[in-house]
């Protein structure tokens, strides 16, 4: 009965230090082993062999539950906190103004070219409000000018209709000539 006891409690530990040694409380685990070895080495009686079993399992017991836990939570906070990024790669969500005035800005600006002799440019003047700038050469007829302004604004109602935004968007415009080139 007692040549079982040792052969089941030396095979015991042989099979599971392996399997401890891979958790992240290894420390602990092996530190049990260690004693429980050293425990049955020196048992003398079958009482103490079962005594050394029993301390042995408790300690592994608190490996598991209590002495572990607080790596087992640095490591899930250390796991879980979002790390310090870069400058400029840190994530940002635009307002509903910047975004609208993005939007816009992609879609309708456009620079001066021989054939149209103006520049269209869309910036957010505040929260709220839109701002269509403008500027233009001494000789533009104002007619085509205002057709390209008001299709601006047009486009810029009918994005944010679809948003849901058209209750508080103010749209403004700003028109300037450019200096004839000398």
């Amino acid at each position: 009965m007692v040549d079982r006891l040792v052969l089941a409690s030396c095979a015991l530990v042989l099979v599971a230090t392996p399997v401890y040694a891979q958790s992240p409380c290894s420390n602990c685990f092996n530190a049990a082993q260690t004693e429980a070895k050293k425990c049955l080495d020196n048992a003398i009686s079958a009482g103490d062999r079962n005594d050394c079993l029993e301390t042995r399992q408790i300690r592994t017991k608190a490996c598991s539950d209590n002495q572990c836990r607080e790596d087992r939570e640095e490591v899930a906070t250390t796991e879980t906190q979002p790390t310090r990024s870069r400058p400029g790669v840190t994530p940002y969500t635009p307002t509903e103004g910047e975004w609208l005035a993005l939007l816009m800005r992609a879609g309708l600006r456009r620079e001066a070219t021989p054939d149209h002799p103006y520049s269209l440019d869309i910036v957010l003047a505040d929260p709220q409000t839109i701002q269509i700038v403008v500027r233009h050469a001494s000789t533009l007829d104002r007619n085509s000018l205002n057709k390209a302004i008001e299709t601006a604004r047009e486009s810029i109602r009918s994005t944010a209709r679809s948003y849901g935004w058209d209750k508080w968007v103010k749209i403004r415009e700003t028109v300037e000539v450019y200096p004839a080139k000398k």
